[in-house]
């Protein structure tokens, strides 16, 4: 399951005007295919499950799904939050989320790594399972890669942010320099 984005438009990655209805639009669909792949990674533990005895370690396949489905549960958890907030005014905890996501997927990306590098590229006892490793692999690289486009969707709505609220001042004395600076703009 390649994950495309392209097909969504306009691109966050292009230059251009991008409204805030788009960008839901692509985190909706960032949600969309989240919770895909968890379905897909659920299914997945079901065939290790099933064919567990021609596993050489069943349980590290187990630990990795169960792994990235926490991992993805709550990225869709993050993303469906950002979505329902966003309408009431973009913040810049919003833009900070996003970052967050991309930035842990690439981390984890190594963990991919490892997985294939340990428990795919190399003879196995039984090669039929080889498929089911490469559609656990194949299945969290994609989203992760996909979430790597989410620094692109904060910054598009980093440039929407609207501006922080000033704290109230009633009942705060000034010193004579900020009264000075108050009125003077200095």
């Amino acid at each position: 399951m390649v994950i495309r984005r392209s097909d969504i438009s306009p691109s966050l990655s292009g230059e251009g005007i991008v409204l805030v209805d788009d960008i839901l639009e692509h985190l909706r669909a960032w949600k969309a295919n989240t919770l895909e792949t968890i379905e897909s990674l659920r299914v997945a533990r079901q065939g290790v499950g099933e064919n567990a005895r021609q596993f050489e370690s069943p349980d590290a396949s187990l630990e990795y799904i169960d792994f990235f489905v926490d991992v993805f549960s709550r990225a869709a958890a993050d993303l469906e939050r950002v979505v329902a907030e966003v309408p009431q005014g973009v913040r810049p905890g919003h833009v900070d989320l996003l970052r967050q996501l991309a930035s842990n997927a690439a981390a984890e990306q190594r963990r991919c790594l490892l997985f294939r590098d340990k428990w795919i590229s190399r003879p196995l006892p039984y090669e039929q399972i080889r498929p089911l490793l490469n559609q656990i692999a194949k299945a969290t690289r994609d989203q992760l890669e996909d979430y790597g486009e989410l620094k692109n969707a904060a910054a598009r709505l980093e440039e929407l942010v609207g501006p922080e609220p000033a704290p109230p001042d009633e009942g705060r004395t000034l010193d004579r320099r900020a009264l000075f600076t108050r009125w003077f703009g200095r």
